[in-house]
């Protein structure tokens, strides 16, 4: 065999040809022409030192040292198509965490068809504390501002607005519904109605269902509350909570296949729906 290297493409041709019992064969199964592919031969020939077939009118028909190297490749493929086989278990088995706040989480169970392909297993953290990317508490994040952190890769993807909302079959009293933690369109509502707020809940959910009964006025995402058939806005779009929304991943991980898949998959759903989150018709 002289200095030039072999490499397992090589030898994927070689199969190809050697299967096929000829150019024309091994064309259709590798996808080149047969005057490549005889190229692609001569140059392992010449790699190899030995000739590889017997040419025919009829075909390539294997010499000795062609069948020998036939065994030899096929021990490779063996031994490549195992490990491709563990990297798709363990592509499959290994999942990809997703943290978003509750409506996103929400959002993202109602197109769940649209950002689940190729078996990916997926964990929602449906939270309203962002979690560490950087330590890795989760692989990607739903963020309202781009990360600072130099280990993180992030995607601007669409900006959401927010509205006041309250029941469209009944009125709505001049009270309000205020969330108890610390998110922004929570601040809002203490920062403005703090005199007229009647109920509070920990809960986003409870936030939607005491409005949906008619209990008062809520501070909603434009996507969730113009989702909702059973209410009405009651205020214009809040501009002072408008935000971009980013896809964050550490650098790291953007390019594992399962992790770069679902995220080209949920920038492709966001990027759809830029009206829905702008709360514009």
């Amino acid at each position: 065999m002289n200095e030039t290297k072999l490499n397992w493409s090589d030898l994927s041709l070689f199969l190809a040809v050697a299967r096929g019992g000829g150019l024309a064969a091994g064309a259709k199964i590798s996808g080149l022409s047969p005057a490549s592919l005889g190229r692609h031969m001569t140059d392992l020939e010449q790699a190899t030192g030995d000739v590889l077939f017997d040419r025919h009118a009829r075909g390539y028909v294997l010499t000795r040292a062609g069948n020998d190297l036939l065994e030899d490749a096929e021990r490779v493929e063996a031994q490549i198509l195992n490990i491709e086989r563990r990297r798709d278990n363990r592509i499959a088995h290994h999942p990809v965490v997703i943290s978003a706040g509750s409506w996103m989480t929400r959002f993202f169970a109602g197109n769940i068809h649209q950002i689940s392909t190729g078996g990916t297993r997926m964990i929602f953290l449906s939270q309203e504390e962002q979690q560490n990317i950087s330590r890795r508490e989760a692989t990607i994040g739903i963020r309202n501002t781009r990360p600072e952190e130099n280990a993180l890769a992030a995607r601007k993807t669409t900006r959401v607005c927010f509205a006041s909302y309250g029941s469209r079959s009944q009125p709505t009293p001049n009270d309000w519904i205020a969330p108890t933690g610390q998110t922004p369109s929570a601040n809002w509502v203490r920062a403005h109605k703090r005199k007229q707020i009647r109920f509070e809940a920990s809960s986003p959910r409870s936030l939607l269902d005491l409005a949906l009964q008619g209990a008062g006025h809520v501070v909603l995402p434009c996507f969730v509350g113009d989702s909702e058939s059973s209410l009405a806005r009651t205020g214009p779009v809040i501009a002072e909570l408008s935000h971009d929304q980013w896809l964050v991943v550490h650098g790291e991980d953007r390019n594992k296949p399962e992790v770069r898949r679902t995220i080209d998959l949920i920038a492709k759903l966001l990027v759809s729906k830029r009206k829905v989150f702008a709360g514009t018709p």
